[in-house]
């Protein structure tokens, strides 16, 4: 995106009532990567509906373009792809202007992220206590964090931590460090952890 938009952007947060300190604060409000995936297990028939998913306990995306390690602001002002991305975020910044700021926080955690194509899924990792997003919304989930939006719905599925695997993965990502390996060799994290568990057994 251009720095035109940047700035008429942010002329238009500031004017719906988001402090200045709080969009340079997305600058450094990065989106991590999902690694707590591989030492979780899901519970069964947890999936339930929720409309107070904390957006700060909100850490990860899933997305077709490269999202971890990039911040909400970079992300909402320049590094999304062109066109149609880039029309979701103006999208949310036309509502912010028409309808409010009250009104624009309150939209993230509405009915409509429950059903129909404009469904949201979240896994909740328990331990960690935070949310990775699944499927479609992350421009919904970007806007919200620069408009400082206190929480979002959608379907929640619960995960709990398998120690096991945990220990199994951070020997992995030791052994991966020492050796400067990423998956060369066949060193996947699945062969790891097989040939780990194997050995315990014998």
């Amino acid at each position: 995106m251009t720095i035109d938009f940047e700035k008429r952007a942010i002329e238009r947060m500031l004017e719906a009532g988001i402090s200045l300190g709080h969009i340079q604060s997305q600058k450094r409000n990065f989106f991590q990567d999902s690694h707590v995936e591989n030492y979780y297990n899901k519970i069964e028939n947890s999936e339930h509906p929720c409309k107070k998913i904390p957006i700060k306990k909100i850490i990860g995306v899933k997305a077709d373009w490269a999202v971890e390690e990039k911040s909400v602001y970079d992300l909402f002002m320049k590094e999304l792809p062109e066109g149609r991305d880039a029309g979701k975020i103006n999208e949310n910044l036309t509502s912010l202007k028409k309808n409010g700021l009250a009104f624009q926080q309150a939209f993230y955690s509405d009915d409509f992220n429950l059903e129909g194509s404009s469904l949201l899924r979240f896994n909740y990792y328990k331990e960690d206590d935070c949310y990775i997003l699944q499927n479609d919304g992350v421009h919904r989930v970007i806007a919200a964090k620069m408009f400082n939006a206190p929480s979002m719905s959608g379907i929640v599925t619960d995960y709990e931590l398998d120690e096991e695997k945990k220990e199994l993965y951070e020997e992995y990502e030791s052994l991966k460090e020492i050796l400067r390996l990423t998956d060369i060799k066949g060193l996947t994290l699945d062969y790891f952890q097989e040939k780990m568990s194997r050995n315990k057994k014998e």
